[in-house]
């Protein structure tokens, strides 16, 4: 494996979260359920008693539910169908964390949204000519927003300020500061 496609792939992984825990709780889970059923077949086969219940009662009484019997596998229908929907939508979801990585001919680097969104104000601010506290952004992916609050009688120029941003952004990486929208309130605040 070259050097460049590790620093992809550890940049890659910064970025999304794992599913490893949603997995292990899920083998967690299938496990114990085997192994009860393992045991109960053994206690069964060798004429002990079941510890919880014998899987062929379980079973004929599935076959033949009376009203408690019914409730009961509606309740664990209803958990079984909630936890399914839980893993597909974890198995789907992208997992991103609010990391972002950024192109270095040094090595892989992941840098945090929250650094991003505070460069971009901090770059509005300046170029407004408002106090920091005046602007916020946020960053997510490739897409910054900013939003100025200007001072009473002083006007912002958003093109202005939006190519601050830009220039600031596109520093620190390519593909960062390529869509940025910039929000001028119609109102100020005072100086």
């Amino acid at each position: 494996m070259s050097t460049e496609q590790l620093e992809k792939r550890l940049r890659r992984r910064s970025i999304h979260r794992s599913r490893s825990t949603a997995l292990a709780i899920t083998l967690i889970i299938v496990v114990v359920v085997a192994a009860w059923i393992g045991t109960e077949a053994v206690l069964k086969a060798i004429g002990q008693r079941p510890l919880l219940a014998d899987p062929q009662t379980v079973a004929d009484t599935a076959l033949k539910p009376d009203a408690a019997f019914t409730t009961i596998a509606e309740v664990i229908a209803a958990v079984l169908v909630v936890l399914g929907i839980i893993l597909i939508v974890l198995a789907v979801k992208p997992g991103r964390q609010p990391r972002s990585g950024i192109d270095r001919d040094r090595g892989a680097v992941v840098i945090d949204t929250r650094i991003l969104a505070s460069t971009a104000a901090n770059a509005a601010a300046l170029a407004a000519g408002v106090p920091e506290s005046n602007t916020s952004a946020s960053a997510r992916g490739h897409h910054t927003e900013v939003h100025v609050v200007p001072l009473s009688g002083i006007p912002v120029d958003r093109t202005r300020v939006e190519q601050a941003v830009q220039d600031r952004l596109g520093r620190l990486g390519g593909k960062h500061g390529r869509s940025v929208k910039v929000t001028v309130e119609q109102k100020g605040t005072l100086a």
